[in-house]
């Protein structure tokens, strides 16, 4: 059989994924990814040069995944939060990626300043800010979006001691995020006239 390089990137590429995501850019080996790509060790430097461009490269895959699979609808933020929740549930590596990315390499990664720009201008255009200026509300609600996952599991399950994790207890939280979002998304109550 010919040999595929661009289904030995493709392994590299998803073997890494799992790697970075598990371990950070300081603690993944580049031996523990070939051996779950099944390839050879020196098609990742041929591949990607070195251990920080294929860090380099995973980031940009998953963070176009996460926007080819959420894109950012500035006119439905609640619902945007809720797809991204249930988006980070069923793929866990996209927010261990994003945290190692945050830890260790926040310069690397697609830069997506310009995206966040047009998202937030549509905001203000569709009224949608509510009382918050755009920024702010766009990081409380992706922090809504992230916030079970990242919760300590002794507090997720303080209240009942059941499972974070089943479904009934993520249908609950992906409704408390909805509403909560919706209440950020609220424009501000109009003060009332009064006379003397």
């Amino acid at each position: 059989m010919p040999y595929d390089s661009a289904a030995t990137r493709a392994r590299i590429l998803a073997a890494a994924i799992e790697e970075f995501s598990a371990y950070g850019l300081a603690g993944a080996r580049v031996d523990r990814i070939a051996e779950a790509a099944d390839a050879n060790k020196r098609s990742i430097y041929v591949y990607y040069t070195n251990k920080e461009l294929l860090f380099s490269a995973t980031l940009h895959e998953v963070i176009s995944r996460v926007n080819e699979a959420v894109p950012l609808t500035e006119d439905d933020l609640p619902g945007y939060a809720a797809r991204m929740f249930d988006h980070l549930i069923a793929h866990p590596a996209a927010l261990r990626m994003h945290l190692w990315r945050q830890l260790e390499r926040p310069e690397l990664g697609p830069d997506a300043a310009d995206v966040y720009s047009q998202k937030m201008a549509g905001m203000k255009a569709a009224s949608t800010v509510g009382q918050l200026p755009p920024t702010d509300l766009l990081v409380f609600i992706t922090g809504l979006a992230q916030s079970w996952i990242l919760t300590p599991r002794d507090l997720l399950t303080a209240a009942d001691g059941g499972d974070p994790f089943a479904a009934e207890r993520l249908a609950a939280h992906r409704a408390a995020i909805v509403e909560a979002a919706r209440r950020l998304c609220e424009p501000a109550p109009q003060a009332s006239a009064t006379t003397p």
